[in-house]
């Protein structure tokens, strides 16, 4: 948007203190001594590996009761709930059966069991049940068959399933509780992100994979054949130790000594040394806490010299792109805070520049539009002047029918247009020069308003002034400025045309006086934003393009600027700053 540059401060004479970057490398470089550093970061990396190593096999097996806990809680759980259950579970010859099929239902929900059934032993027949029949279907009903995997809504899902004998008016029936291990299954070890504890369980293609904590991708999704015919023979845990994995599978059997489940544990082994800093030696311990403190050092030194490079550079890149408001962030006093410091200079200076190479490149176009304006005018004119007054030497003719005439008339009325066209063209290009007076803002903006009243009326537009500095001047061509107003007004109204409110806001900014029209309309597109000042570009339909231009040329000859804020469907508002007095008043 066009603004009027501000006079930059002259920037002050930096001082570089003697603690300069030369100094402090030095510094860094005698406290740190790259080659301790290494061995010690060796000698410690080969100790806790090894200590790791040492106790990896008892951290697995521990991390596996994680998941059988978790399941013999289940279990646990689907039997409290059963007792709970069979006092209100009837089958349809019951009276009590269906005020407590409800009741069943919100016990199920409130304890967390997913699926609660009574199945009639003789057919086989579900009588009651808190899931879909196709749910029921899928799950055995075998006292061995613990963990099930079943098909809900397309997903593989694992299943904790109980079931009770019950007996009621002689019929026998089956209470089947079962309860999934979705998503919340062991939400205690999802935060461990080096500890990966799966679960698979049996389906037609072998065991595959239904739990795990983590999600890594070169995890295995089924167990290898040759670990399932180990667990299956052995009944005993296999350990898989890989490049990546230090792993352990541990079977899950029933009470039959059946296989039905695989619980694999296994660690990474890139992270093998979180967690066991404690665990080193005495030398290893004053080796790595060297090397601890060469690399916070390091660190330190390295963060305080990069940071502003860092900042530098984003600058470069930020001005590079356009933005020459950049400004990077100036602390110390020694050549980086300098450098910094002259940055911030130099992008002021550019921004300045390169707003006064946008103001001549538009009064350049200006200048040029103007001088081919006046010879076009110049040449349009004459002919429009003869071709004018022939037609109407022929309208005047007796002879002539009714349709001839009204024909004529629609040549003259538009040669008359052409020429108001041409004239207002020839304005805008070569605009008289403002006769400026002291005068006060308010009764101008009332006039302006009182002039535009019958036509905000009868577009059903609410306007009001806004006056927040009283007895604010003006220093401006009346006539001159009340034409840019208008122009503003009409473009208001244009962007409202199903009414809305109008406001003209006066107040005071250093030594110019802000008159802003805003509306309530439906806004300019941001891509237009830097266009609209320029001539003969316009949002409208039947527009011209010269109205803003008009009012930049105004507010140019009166040494002011006019900005623009708007966004899209919530309304403009156009600032004009003008001078509040005379160059020569104080």
């Amino acid at each position: 948007m066009p603004t009027t540059p501000k006079t930059p401060r002259q920037p002050q004479p930096f001082k570089v203190s003697r603690w300069t970057v030369q100094r402090k490398l030095v510094l860094a470089f005698w406290l740190v001594s790259v080659i301790p550093t290494m061995i010690a970061a060796e000698l410690a990396a080969t100790t806790l590996s090894q200590i790791f190593d040492s106790n990896v096999r008892v951290w697995l097996q521990e991390s596996t009761k994680i998941v059988k806990d978790e399941i013999s809680e289940i279990l646990a759980d689907n039997a409290r709930a059963a007792k709970l259950l069979l006092q209100h579970a009837h089958p349809p010859s019951s009276s009590k059966a269906i005020r407590h099929d409800r009741l069943t239902a919100d016990i199920a929900e409130a304890m967390g069991i997913d699926v609660v059934a009574l199945i009639r032993d003789s057919d086989h027949k579900v009588i009651f049940s808190t899931a879909s029949d196709t749910i029921v279907d899928q799950i055995s009903l075998s006292p061995n068959a613990v963990l099930q995997t079943i098909n809900v809504g397309g997903v593989p899902t694992g299943t904790v399933v109980s079931t009770f004998a019950t007996s009621q008016d002689g019929v026998n029936y089956q209470l089947l509780v079962a309860t999934y291990m979705d998503s919340s299954f062991l939400t205690s070890v999802a935060d461990v992100h080096s500890l990966d504890l799966r679960l698979y369980l049996s389906n037609t293609a072998g065991f595959a994979e239904i739990f795990s904590s983590q999600r890594f991708e070169d995890r295995q999704l089924m167990v290898p054949g040759a670990i399932e015919q180990t667990l299956r023979e052995t009944r005993q845990p296999s350990e898989q130790f890989t490049s990546r994995y230090s792993g352990l599978y541990w079977p899950i059997l029933n009470d039959t000594g059946e296989l039905q489940g695989v619980i694999y544990s296994g660690l990474l082994r890139h992270s093998s040394l979180v967690g066991l800093v404690n665990q080193s030696n005495l030398f290893a311990l004053i080796f790595l806490v060297g090397s601890v403190l060469s690399l916070t050092v390091g660190w330190l030194v390295s963060e305080r010299l990069t940071r502003p490079l860092r900042d530098l550079s984003e600058g470069v890149r930020a001005v590079t792109a356009g933005d020459y408001n950049q400004r990077v962030a100036v602390s110390g006093n020694d050549e980086l805070a300098e450098l910094s410091s002259t940055f911030n200079h130099m992008t002021a200076r550019l921004g300045e520049l390169h707003h006064l190479e946008a103001q001549l490149r538009r009064r350049d176009r200006l200048h040029a539009l103007g001088e081919v304006a006046m010879g076009l005018a110049h040449e349009i004119r004459n002919p429009l002047g003869i071709i004018k007054t022939a037609t109407q030497l022929l309208h005047r003719r007796a002879d002539l029918g009714e349709t001839d005439k009204r024909h004529l008339e629609y040549v003259v009325s538009e040669v008359t247009r052409i020429n108001d066209l041409i004239t207002e063209f020839l304005e805008f290009a070569k605009p008289s020069a403002p006769v400026r007076a002291p005068q006060l803002a308010r009764p101008l903006v009332e006039d302006i308003l009182g002039f535009c009243e019958p036509e905000l009326e009868s577009h059903t537009i609410d306007a009001h002034i806004d006056d927040q500095a009283p007895g604010a001047t003006l220093y401006a061509d009346a006539g001159q400025l009340k034409q840019a107003c208008l122009n503003l007004i009409i473009n208001a109204i244009d962007a409202m045309p199903e009414g809305g409110c109008l406001t003209v806001r006066i107040s005071r900014e250093e030594d110019y006086t802000v008159i802003g029209i805003a509306d309530t309309g439906e806004g300019i597109a941001p891509d237009m934003l830097e266009r609209i000042f320029t001539p003969f570009v316009t949002t409208k339909a039947s527009g011209t393009g010269l109205g803003l231009a008009k009012v930049f040329s105004i507010m140019d000859s009166h040494d002011g600027r006019i900005e623009c804020i708007s966004e899209k469907d919530v309304g403009a508002t156009f600032n004009l700053y003008i001078p509040a007095h005379g160059g020569d008043e104080t």
